[in-house]
């Protein structure tokens, strides 16, 4: 079953997407959920393409409001987008609905760690990813209903840019037009790349290069 009928409703609205940049446990592999790590010099670049990449997108930044999740790594990409799109980081507002997915006890280990050490729990999860929460984590399909709280907490803002996470960035990409669970955790989670969701559609920028594609639509 898909995840929703797509997003938006009744007004026109246009949300850019952007992953924060590369962190040092990206580097290292490692889990970080609701823990944080800073960017390392390839991701404060990815940044700044990214920043790079809205200004040519966006005809009048002063139209949009810049959210970003309270963790580290996209607060600090969120300032140096703003710094780029001419706002100052007084610009950037903090909201918790964009928070990554929690993985709980499993956060700041690698995945190869996990198995090692939970080899029954990963099973699990292998088999029942999106409705396998880790201890004291969240599930994707958890994350799905937060995401989904945030797209109706934002539906009378007509112009968005938002600087979140790879789970979350996949799941709110997937429910607005409308994917399956199993399209949606097929999705990437690049550091590279911006989305804009407009009219039930993604589109894909990716700041790597001057290329750019519509990826999603209902299935």
């Amino acid at each position: 079953m898909p995840l929703s009928a797509g997003y938006p409703g009744g007004m026109p609205q246009t949300i850019y997407l952007v992953r924060h940049g590369e962190t040092v446990w990206n580097r290292e592999g490692r889990v970080q959920g609701h823990l944080d790590s800073p960017l390392t010099t390839r991701g404060l670049a990815q940044a700044r393409r990214a920043g790079d990449t809205l200004r040519e997108l966006i005809d009048d930044p002063r139209e949009y409001t810049l959210l970003h999740s309270p963790l580290g790594r996209a607060r600090q990409t969120a300032a140096i987008v703003a710094e780029i799109l001419g706002w100052g980081t007084g610009a950037c507002r903090q909201d918790p609905g964009l928070r990554e997915m929690s993985w709980g006890e499993w956060e700041g280990l690698t995945t190869e760690e996990i198995a090692r050490d939970e080899p029954a729990r990963w099973a699990e999860r292998t088999r029942a990813k999106w409705t396998f929460a880790p201890p004291a984590g969240e599930s994707y399909a958890m994350l799905a209903r937060r995401a989904r709280l945030w797209l109706d907490s934002v539906a009378t803002e007509a112009h968005l840019v938002a600087v979140a996470h790879s789970g979350f960035g996949r799941i709110l990409r997937g429910i607005y037009v409308g994917l399956t669970p199993e399209q949606t955790l097929a999705l990437d989670g690049p550091h590279d790349a911006v989305f804009r969701l407009a009219r039930g559609s993604v589109a894909r920028f990716d700041t790597e290069s001057e290329t750019s594609r519509a990826v999603e639509s209902p299935g």
